[in-house]
Parts: C-alpha cells; structure tokens; sequence
C-alpha cells in the first residue's frame, strides 16, 4: 500500500471512530474545555490503585502514574452484562499466563466477556495520559501486574461515570500521528516524536496492545524477532531492550484511543503486542507484531 493510500485510509479511520467533525488538523471546537486539561487522576503502585469513586462519562481522559522503580501496568475494562468482574480477573489471569492452551482460552473469554479499553504502562519516570469515548456506566481499573503476580487476589478499583455533563467528542484535541492495530500488524503515521499525542485503533478481530520497549541505535527487527522467539521456547537469549516497558494497554476490537507520553526520552523504540493470540495463545509480538520507530 502506498504511503498516500495509507495516510488518506488511517485518516478515514480516524476520523470514522472519533466522529470528529472538524476538518483534519483542527484541534477542537474554539474555546471549549478539552477532558485533557483536567484528566482522571491515577495512581497505582504497592499500595493499591488511588483513583475517584466517580467522573463524568463521554470524553474520558486518565493520567496514570506510579511510584513502583520495576513499573506498572493499569488496565481499564468494562464486563458485559451479566458478567461479573471476578470472571473477567479470572479469565485475564489465564490469558497473562505462560501456557499458550491456558492463554488462548483466557484471552477468548474476556474477548466476549468484556470491553478491554486501554490502560497504561507506566514507570517511576515516565507517566502516560489516554483519551477515550467511554459511556456513562461503571468501568473497572485493574492493576495488571499485580494480577500476573498473585491471580487469586486482583487489585481492581471500580469507577462510576456519570450520565451527562462529560464533554463530547468534538472537544477532542487532533493527535499528532496515528498508529491502526490490524492483523498482526502496526500501521504507522507520523509517529516520530517522544512527547506528542498519538491515536490509536484497533481495527483488528482480535484485543491489541501498544507496548513500547527501548531498544539500540543498531537494534533490527530481525533481532527483536529472533529475541521474542527464544524466550517463547525457552531458549537463553540476551534482551535487545534497554529499558522498561511503557505504552498502551489492551483494546477491543473497534476501539479508540488518544494516548500520550510524559517523560520518555528519544531515541529508538520497538512498538510490541505481548497480547495472546485466540488461536494458539502465543504473544502476537512472537508472531511477527512488532515494528520499531524512532521518536526525536
């Protein structure tokens, strides 16, 4: 696909998941107050996840920070009804293990179970901030890392959006580059600064993330692959990364988000999905969904 035909498809995408009605590269309706400005305040770490009990629905927009030195992963997600959220935990928890039969499964159930709305990687260093649609209703915030740690006690904390008032899609800022989850794929445009605000969608079948891992000046991803392969199959191998993970939490299918870093530093990085495949439970980042972008 041409670079033109990519740009004007991913536009389109864009445009079609938000329903903005400003004219690309627009930043909003003039003078309105974006969610951006006064976000969700998290944070999360040993202590638990200190969030509000409340917020108003529509535009939604989360900082999430940590104090953990090894980093931590929040992830955000509303069960469909009738499923409870400790189903949800339960079949997360199968979906973060080791075992591809166990992981394929789990992630297949949460996949009908439940709205996977994103989340963040976040380090003592680097804070993230995503903005989403999200309606009025109860969403629940899980801490993902604890959840690998110790499946049988999650640590979750329910948060009730309210019905009206929350601003609306039109107060969106215009992100600065967009990244489309597809296949196993990332499609990318104009993702090449460490500060900036990128959208992400998922146009896939399958839940997505965006995990982002430093890597060399002289890193390939022939290497990356070769890395992720060893460590699938159990065999020594060294890290091609030089840093902590950071990035975008999992999201369901025909989801979107504007996401944002604060606090990374440039240089090169590796976009990666350690999500599990529904057919055979292996990260789809194993399966080739990695691609490296250099972020000044």
């Amino acid at each position: 696909m041409s670079e033109h035909v990519f740009s004007r498809l991913a536009r389109t995408a864009t445009v079609s998941a938000l329903a903005l009605a400003t004219s690309l590269g627009a930043s909003g309706v003039a003078g309105a107050a974006s969610p951006e400005d006064h976000p969700i305040e998290v944070s999360i770490g040993a202590s638990g996840i200190q969030a509000p009990d409340s917020a108003k629905g529509g535009l939604v927009s989360f900082r999430v920070k940590t104090d953990d030195p090894n980093g931590r992963q929040l992830q955000v997600l509303r069960p469909h009804e009738g499923v409870t959220p400790g189903q949800v935990y339960q079949d997360l928890a199968k979906a973060v293990s080791s075992r591809p039969h166990s992981a394929a499964e789990g992630i297949r159930a949460v996949n009908r179970e439940a709205d996977l709305l994103g989340g963040a990687l976040v380090t003592s260093r680097v804070h993230e901030q995503f903005t989403e649609e999200i309606a009025p209703g109860p969403v629940y915030l899980l801490d993902l890392t604890a959840l690998r740690k110790d499946p049988a006690h999650p640590v979750a904390k329910l948060l009730t959006l309210a019905g009206t008032g929350g601003p609306s899609v039109n107060q969106a800022r215009f992100d600065d580059g967009i990244v489309i989850e597809h296949g196993l794929s990332f499609q990318t445009e104009d993702v090449d600064h460490a500060h900036l605000a990128y959208l992400v969608h998922d146009q896939s079948d399958q839940i997505h993330e965006m995990e982002l891992r430093p890597i060399g000046a002289h890193t390939t991803e022939d290497q990356i692959a070769q890395y992720l392969r060893n460590v699938q199959f159990g065999r020594p191998a060294r890290s091609p990364f030089t840093g902590p993970a950071t990035g975008f939490g999992a999201l369901s299918t025909d989801h979107t988000a504007s996401v944002q870093a604060h606090g990374l530093q440039p240089g090169r990085y590796v976009l990666l999905c350690m999500v599990p495949d529904e057919r055979n439970g292996i990260p789809h980042a194993v399966l080739g969904m990695h691609k490296i972008v250099t972020l000044q």
